[in-house]
């Protein structure tokens, strides 16, 4: 709306720092323990066998895992699959800073609880609190 003015000139709806501001507020909510691994070589993970495939540590640190209540199951070369999808939230702190991870088909490997996932998509807006990734287990050849 062109010509719109501030209730009291010279605020802001919301202030500078915000989201840095709340960013330990986020952080004190995730109760689960992550590690990151990036797969050096070899295929893509699906996942990969332990022991497999070399892998790199690359962050280790709280997070937060919730399940988003979107299964999907499919019939792939004759074998059923299904894929779970998780929200991963992972801290925004300097003392403990995140690298760039990878996303998608060859994706970062998170574990937490001795599940592991694959990263497949990073979620981005403003005024970030967390760093938050949707990753997929495949639990197409899962042992019980």
């Amino acid at each position: 709306m062109a010509g719109a003015v501030m209730p009291f000139p010279g605020t802001r709806i919301i202030p500078q720092g915000w989201a840095e501001h709340h960013r330990p507020v986020a952080a004190g909510g995730m109760t689960a323990t992550c590690v990151v691994e990036r797969v050096t070589e070899g295929p893509a993970p699906f996942p990969p066998v332990e022991g497999w495939t070399p892998r790199e540590l690359v962050w280790a640190g709280q997070c937060r895992v919730q399940e988003l209540k979107r299964e999907q199951s499919g019939d792939a070369a004759g074998q059923p699959t299904e894929t779970r999808q998780y929200l991963i939230q992972l801290p925004y702190l300097e003392a403990n800073p995140l690298p760039k991870l990878y996303v998608g088909e060859r994706g970062d490997l998170i574990t937490s609880g001795g599940v592991e996932y694959i990263l497949k998509q990073r979620m981005t807006g403003s005024l970030l609190w967390a760093h938050d990734f949707i990753a997929w287990e495949n639990q197409t050849q899962q042992n019980p």
